[in-house]
């Protein structure tokens, strides 16, 4: 939807951006100033507090997003995995603060010397929630063929998990037990007399009957999973790849019961089991989510104190930040993220200490993996032009919607996948500086000079309580300048999110946080064997050399070589513009005076086992 006349848009422009340098000075910040800023704002994000008294009540959130799913399989975005970090668990998890790898349901494990396989040894005494789902109501214990079949589904073509690029070339026997299921499919189909399967991949519909049946030989399992005893369950993979054990951590990894997901169906998205600190009580669509606490936990904290804390979760489903931040300033919610642009100057003086009605109120901060960018669909005609994706990026000034609009929260990205953020990795500052003379040229030598000849785009984003529009708008009003019109579509996240991955929206707004500290996660979403199905390589972007240096990377065992190599990918890609480049988030929370034990991390994951309400308050 188009919400000003075209020929209103430069006026927009010059009221939004160009206004900054004629207002007081704290309106336009440098970057010394925010740094001086940052570091005098008291902030409690990097720790972890212990309860001294009695623990227990109700933690209560917002999600501005639907939930698209609670089943680990099909967990890709931010709404979900905040309600499911708390219902599931996996091998290993990350520290609540840094980050780093920690054991979880595997107490140890051992990488063998050519990092071929992965030995997991499990912990006694964890157990799936209760549920209906198993025979007595009462949660068993999780053993190894738990993993197994946890890991099996999300390479089953079957089930079509958007994480299948979580083993898929890397463990041994996936892509042929993936393979397989989808040939004996194909063969099925055929014997009925259904003919060809319109929906599955091309070379699976083209194959002739003896390839399939070479292809349905396959064994009906990953060969790579094993299991020797209940306690112990291996990984070995097809080639060295030290990122692996990140990935185990990632919410495609979590571990859940057969029996849930054959009691519930299709429907089991919607009523998750799994070994994480909280149960699922109900999910009511479009008003909130409900948990409890699992009572058969494992886990206790340093004082031998049974987790979690809290006795119960609830995540509302309000969409407007405003009416969110009401709530909050009520006492009805514990926190808020992200705080509202709307709000922040009623929040924050221009020093960015808070004002007298929110001093009550504990403020968090974090750098944070998460890069914003809009995305360009690399394979449609329009796109296809590189010199047309490097003109949208030579069109949009950063800084001025970093220092002005954003101000604190936003880190300008002139062209890096990676976040500069991320740790030992050798970020380096993009090319794309603001420079809408060099736009134009680009625009004129792809054939559209002054943006004549260039088709009117359709920008879709989700609204994310108006923030995504406001940006949007911003954005629109850049691209006007040189010519290119464009409207702005706003959709429900779940319908947004599905368009995009099916390749039905060429012009699309996106984020991504990484799920683990390492450049891999970040570049994988250009790799060309990462596009949909096989992964969330959305924008289609493809370029052989990158292929090259990114997969030459995932094998070398040296993080600093390693990181060079990613580094070497990068550039390839980032000089490609596969993407809209626009900034890396620097995130704030407003946050209860009674909350503790509710850090802050890079990677936004909200572990609220360690949570708890310090009534004295």
């Amino acid at each position: 939807m188009l919400r000003l006349p075209l020929f209103f848009i430069p006026l927009l422009l010059a009221l939004l951006v160009g206004c900054g340098s004629r207002t007081e000075e704290s309106n336009k910040l440098t970057k010394e100033q925010v740094e001086t800023r940052l570091a005098a704002l008291s902030c409690a994000a990097d720790e972890i507090t212990l309860p001294d008294g009695p623990t227990g009540g109700t933690f209560r959130f917002n999600s501005l997003e639907t939930p698209n799913s609670l089943d680990p399989a099909w967990i890709r975005d931010t709404a979900s995995s905040d309600i499911g970090t708390s219902i599931h668990e996996g091998l290993i998890e990350f520290d609540p603060v840094d980050m780093s790898v920690k054991p979880c349901i595997a107490e140890s494990w051992e990488i063998s010397e050519d990092g071929l396989t992965y030995t997991f040894k499990l912990r006694a005494g964890v157990f799936f929630q209760d549920n209906p789902c198993f025979p007595d109501g009462q949660g068993r214990e999780v053993v190894a063929s738990d993993f197994k079949y946890s890991f099996e589904r999300v390479c089953d073509p079957r089930v079509a998990s958007p994480g299948a690029w979580m083993f898929l070339d890397f463990v041994e026997g996936s892509n042929a037990y993936r393979d397989g299921v989808s040939a004996r499919r194909e063969l099925e189909r055929r014997a009925s007399g259904e003919g060809r399967d319109p929906n599955s991949e091309d070379r699976f519909r083209a194959a002739e009957d003896a390839q399939l049946q070479e292809w349905a030989a396959s064994p009906d399992e990953v060969v790579g999973f094993a299991c020797p005893d209940d306690r112990t369950f291996v990984v070995k993979l097809a080639i060295p790849f030290s990122p692996f054990i990140f990935r185990l951590g990632h919410s495609f990894s979590w571990v859940v019961p057969k029996e849930a997901v054959e009691f519930y169906g299709d429907n089991f998205f919607k009523n998750p089991v799994g070994a994480g600190p909280f149960k699922f009580v109900e999910w009511i669509p479009g008003q909130k989510v409900v948990l409890e606490k699992h009572p058969k936990y494992w886990m206790k904290d340093a004082n031998g104190h049974q987790l979690p804390y809290l006795d119960r979760i609830e995540v509302s489903r309000i969409e407007d930040t405003n009416s969110e931040h009401y709530e909050l300033l009520n006492g009805h919610l514990d926190f808020q993220f992200p705080i509202p642009i709307d709000q922040w100057d009623s929040i924050f003086d221009a020093d960015l200490n808070l004002k007298a009605d929110y001093k009550r109120f504990q403020v968090q901060w974090v750098n944070t993996w998460r890069i914003e960018y809009i995305g360009m669909l690399n394979t449609d005609p329009l796109f296809k032009d590189v010199r047309v994706r490097q003109a949208f990026n030579y069109a949009i000034d950063r800084e001025e919607i970093g220092s002005t609009i954003l101000r604190y929260r936003a880190i300008p990205n002139r062209g890096q996948v990676v976040p500069g953020s991320m740790p030992d990795y050798p970020s380096e500052d993009g090319p794309f500086k603001y420079d809408p003379t060099k736009a134009r040229e680009l625009l004129a030598e792809a054939g559209y000079p002054n943006g004549q000849g260039f088709p009117e785009l359709t920008l879709q984003l989700n609204s994310a309580g108006r923030d995504n529009e406001k940006i949007a708008e911003i954005i629109q009003a850049y691209l006007a300048v040189i010519g290119v019109k464009v409207q702005l579509k706003v959709v429900d996240w779940r319908v947004h999110l599905d368009t995009v991955r099916e390749g039905k929206v060429r012009f699309y707004r996106l984020g991504w946080i990484n799920d683990y500290p390492s450049p891999e996660n970040s570049l994988m979403l250009v790799w060309g064997k990462n596009i949909p199905p096989m992964g969330e390589n959305y924008a289609r972007y493809q370029n052989e050399k990158f292929d090259e240096l990114f997969e030459k990377a995932l094998s070398i065992t040296d993080i600093q070589e390693q990181n060079k190599v990613f580094r070497e990918a990068e550039e390839v890609a980032v000089q490609e513009a596969p993407w809209l480049f626009l900034y890396t988030m620097r995130r704030f929370r407003l946050v209860a005076p009674e909350v503790r034990g509710f850090p802050f991390n890079a990677g936004d994951r909200r572990f609220l086992k360690y949570t708890w309400l310090d009534k004295s308050s």
